[in-house]
């Protein structure tokens, strides 16, 4: 019951009693909708895992047969392969967004830094990913899909997460114009 009170009163403290600041618009939200786009492609790459096999002879069939035989895996698979876009659109516009309202001087440089990485993140996700994807009969490829697919589902997820958890403790701190 202990345990519950504090979950209660961490999220209502910490999420759901914060103000959004005066002036924030939609575009103003492009950080937010860049996170969910990313949890959205973290949870259809989960999915993704259980039936992809990183190998030159296996991996064109596997794609084919969540495309085509798993309940629902057309539509899983597609929308792992647009988020991409739509995540690129949105990080991009966000760091547009910050450029030229100058929200990146002082005391906000780490903010911008931090999400620059994460813009080059997303750029390296997205480049592995379609790495992932492509049909190739030669055999020295096999040892390159697979340092590719350990790099997409492992070492770039991390980093992101890594940035990503900089980059929050960052704006909790200094805020977006203001502390939150």
């Amino acid at each position: 019951m202990e345990n519950k009170g504090f979950l209660r009163e961490f999220i209502e403290n910490n999420i759901t009693r914060r103000l959004i600041p005066k002036g924030l618009s939609w575009f103003g939200c492009m950080g937010g909708l860049s996170l969910l786009a990313f949890i959205i492609q973290l949870s259809t790459g989960i999915f993704l895992m259980f039936y992809f096999i990183p190998t030159t002879k296996d991996a064109l069939t596997s794609i084919q047969y969540v495309s085509h035989s798993v309940p629902y895996g057309w539509l899983i698979q597609r929308i792992h392969a647009i988020g991409p876009h739509m995540m690129i659109a949105m990080v991009l516009s966000h760091m547009l967004r910050i450029l030229f309202r100058g929200i990146y001087r002082h005391p906000r440089e780490l903010h911008w830094i931090s999400g620059a990485c994460l813009l080059i993140l997303t750029f390296l996700m997205y480049y592995t990913g379609s790495k992932l994807s492509v049909h190739n009969g030669n055999e020295h490829f096999t040892v390159h899909l697979i340092y590719f697919y350990a790099l997409h589902v492992i070492g770039i997820p991390l980093a992101v997460a890594f940035s990503m958890g900089m980059h929050f403790f960052m704006v909790r701190k200094t805020g977006i114009y203001e502390p939150l």
